[in-house]
């Protein structure tokens, strides 16, 4: 009797892997994902004893951050189509519908519109739909296919399943109470270049610990697959300029993890990044800067010579992480949102530097914090502004598309 591990994708079995788990595909899911012996998935509706979930999104994001973007696992498919027309082409005329990345999207999109059970074809004789990415998993990293299959399937919330229960039984025994998907991803670490976290360096500790504790709550399921470099414990100094010699000394040191150099949005950081953008770097590295936000588009304002408050669009010129940390905690005890101060001019870039007064900075950080334990707690009343810190962590996702 045959045992296999496989992937399920909403109502549908992809991915078989014969008497033993996918390490790569275990990778993907956290221990935390595990899910209670006896639970019914829609790939086993009878009760699974081993089985690892999570959102169809999540997965996505997870495969996006690790480098598995579209455009890569296209790339790949497509040099798998080209090997099968010229060097195999008893196996192109087994797919004879199958002459590009579009043909294959189409007919796996047609296979994921449907159930499982109209799908599959009642006479065996007629053409199966599930052999198509059968045929591709033993020629593409089962990563790139999954990525692809994800990609194509219509519902984002759906589940996605790591379905090892047949490997529990005789003559295969793997333990339920086996941490499979923490083991593969500890295993991976040692294949930094492409496994290891996306390593994340800010212009210091504050950012670097307001940052990560946000992506907890907006993308809790990336964490461990991006660090934020921990200054304190580094002992490092912050600031732009300390984000530059940093970022100069991880390229000579030839560290391969996959990193980025992310800095504020405002005219200090800009001015202070221009060199180090200058220079040619790594595919591995980036150098990016908090996005833009329509929100601070009309941002008030304090000019050197007056005492109103002027709105203004700050991008660029006033954007420290304190303005991506939510309108609920930027606004005062009056219920208008904290000014931000013009102070130096850049005569280089031909533009002033923006920041709040230091009181105003500590209680927007401070505030921020509040707002992140109370979510953690269960407290959120569920109207918490977390747009911006969204926006910043959906930036580092996309930094090597």
């Amino acid at each position: 009797m045959a045992f296999h591990a496989h992937l399920g994708i909403a109502d549908h079995q992809f991915l078989y892997c014969r008497g033993e788990c996918p390490p790569e595909l275990a990778a993907l899911f956290t221990e935390s994902e595990r899910q209670p012996t006896g639970t019914r998935t829609p790939t086993a509706p009878y009760l699974s004893e081993f089985v690892y979930g999570t959102t169809v999104a999540q997965l996505r994001e997870r495969l996006h951050v690790q480098g598995f973007s579209v455009a890569r696992a296209e790339a790949e498919l497509a040099e798998v189509l080209t090997m099968w027309a010229k060097e195999r082409p008893a196996r192109a005329l087994c797919f004879p519908e199958v002459v590009s990345v579009q043909s294959v999207e189409t007919s796996i999109r047609q296979l994921l519109a449907m159930t499982f059970n109209e799908a599959w074809p009642d006479d065996i004789s007629q053409p199966n739909p599930y052999d198509l990415p059968e045929a591709l998993s033993h020629f593409m990293d089962r990563r790139s296919l999954t990525r692809l299959l994800l990609e194509w399937t219509p519902d984002p919330h759906a589940t996605v399943f790591l379905d090892l229960s047949e490997l529990t039984g005789p003559g295969v025994d793997l333990s339920p109470t086996r941490p499979v998907a923490g083991k593969a991803r500890a295993e991976q670490l040692a294949h930094l270049t492409q496994d290891a976290p996306l390593l994340v360096l800010t212009e210091g500790p504050t950012d670097a610990r307001l940052l990560a504790a946000g992506m907890e709550v907006t993308h809790p399921h990336l964490k461990g697959f991006i660090n934020f470099f921990d200054f304190a414990v580094a002992g490092a100094e912050g600031g732009v300029a300390q984000l530059a010699k940093t970022m100069s000394a991880f390229v000579a040191a030839g560290v391969a993890n996959r990193f980025v150099a992310l800095a504020d949005n405002d005219t200090e950081a800009h001015a202070g990044l221009v060199n180090l953008k200058k220079q040619p770097l790594p595919k591995r590295c980036r150098v990016l800067h908090y996005p833009s936000l329509p929100f601070l588009e009309s941002y008030p304002t304090l000019g050197p010579y007056g005492d109103e408050p002027v709105p203004t669009d700050i991008n660029g010129r006033a954007g420290s992480l304190e303005m991506y940390l939510g309108c609920d905690v930027l606004q005062s005890d009056n219920h208008m949102l904290m000014p931000v101060q013009w102070r130096s001019w850049n005569a280089k870039l031909r533009r002033y530097q923006g920041t709040l007064a230091e009181a105003d900075k500590k209680e927007a950080q401070d505030r921020y914090m509040r707002k992140v334990k109370s979510h953690v707690s269960g407290q959120a009343n569920g109207h918490e502004d977390w747009d911006g810190i969204r926006a910043i962590i959906d930036t580092i996702v996309c930094a090597f598309d």
